[in-house]
């Protein structure tokens, strides 16, 4: 099978990796050829970490890349679509573009994308649209399936995982306590509904926050902040001793995939996270962690980890395992590529 990859970002984008570029390796094991050709530049995803925004000349050449991706896919099997291939643009437009692409053509979401679109007359059913003729749907979790179910019942649910290989149990160090997140500087306003919960532990146990990937202002207890790269993600997150990721009870965020809780626990962090979409089962399933859903819930479950080192170390080796056997790579590849190569298959 000979794929065309039209993904979002290059390797530094994380949903590209984590979604796309992190599996090419097992598609070669399987015997399958494959080109990637992102949307957006490294440059975009510096700017992403700057100022966050790009002129309209730079979309205005992006999307005549994107033409030239597509006037290369007919010698193709199949085509692998991250999101959309035109992002902003109709979907009658988007259309057009299909004309010289490979007729089997399967989308990858790892986002709630369509709630971007809410209230804009043209792009508010694009997704629903372009999915419908779609030989498949690759998604990350069961409240993002719940949506392309509406127009298509060919889906995959593959969750984001990552390489096992990567990742040691952390080992600490008797010098206080780091409460850690890992993220973006898209998604560290989640970060501000426990900055009460931590300044009120701050007052009664040695702990810091430590912030990878993100600037914030916050006051009240120790903070350290570290510049996200590749090579130092997994080392940061090693250094935590308890990992957090709160979330809002929104739609958006029942549709994200939990990658920085499944990193927590890979490295055998015990956790405390929002009860809010995939982090429920992920907890629950893997008792790497404690569920919060309010002030005094947040207080309570990282007070009763701040305490006890051996819960800290027990829950850590009961996410850890979990990991291993459920949210790799090498688990997850199969399902993945079986799924493609079901969808080239079609008549």
């Amino acid at each position: 099978m000979n794929i065309l990859i039209l993904t979002k970002y290059p390797t530094r984008g994380p949903s590209s990796r984590y979604r796309f570029y992190q599996f090419l390796p097992h598609l070669s094991e399987r015997g399958h050829r494959f080109t990637v050709l992102p949307f957006f530049t490294d440059a975009y995803l510096a700017s992403l970490f700057d100022d966050g925004r790009v002129g309209p000349l730079y979309v205005f050449q992006r999307l005549l890349a994107r033409l030239g991706h597509c006037l290369r896919g007919k010698p193709y099997d199949l085509v692998w679509i991250e999101g959309e291939l035109l992002p902003f643009i109709p979907s009658s437009m988007e259309r057009l573009f299909h004309l010289a692409l490979p007729r089997r053509r399967v989308y990858e979401f790892d986002d709630a994308n369509w709630l971007r679109y809410e209230g804009k007359p043209l792009l508010e059913k694009k997704f629903l649209r372009i999915l419908s003729s779609a030989a498949g749907v690759v998604v990350g979790n069961d409240f993002l399936a719940d949506y392309v179910r509406q127009v298509n019942a060919s889906i995959a649910v593959v969750p984001t995982v990552v390489d096992w290989a990567r990742y040691e149990p952390a080992v600490h160090k008797p010098n206080g306590l780091t409460i850690g997140w890992i993220g973006s500087q898209k998604t560290s306003f989640f970060l501000e509904d426990i900055f009460p919960a931590l300044r009120e532990l701050a007052t009664q146990y040695p702990l810091k926050l430590k912030v990878v990937g993100a600037r914030i202002q916050a006051d009240g207890f120790p903070l350290e902040e570290v510049v996200w790269s590749e090579d130092t993600e997994v080392s940061h997150i090693e250094s935590f001793d308890i990992g957090v990721m709160p979330l809002t009870a929104t739609p958006w965020s029942r549709g994200k995939c939990g990658l920085k809780l499944i990193q927590y626990l890979a490295a055998g962090i015990p956790a405390v996270a929002s009860s809010v979409g995939v982090n429920t089962g992920y907890l629950n399933d893997s008792g790497g962690g404690f569920l919060a859903e309010d002030h005094e819930d947040w207080v309570h479950q990282l007070r009763k980890l701040l305490d006890n080192e051996t819960l800290r170390k027990d829950m850590g080796r009961s996410g850890r395992e979990w990991v291993r056997s459920e949210m790799t790579i090498t688990a997850q590849a199969p399902k993945l590529i079986n799924f493609l190569e079901q969808c080239a298959r079609k008549g």
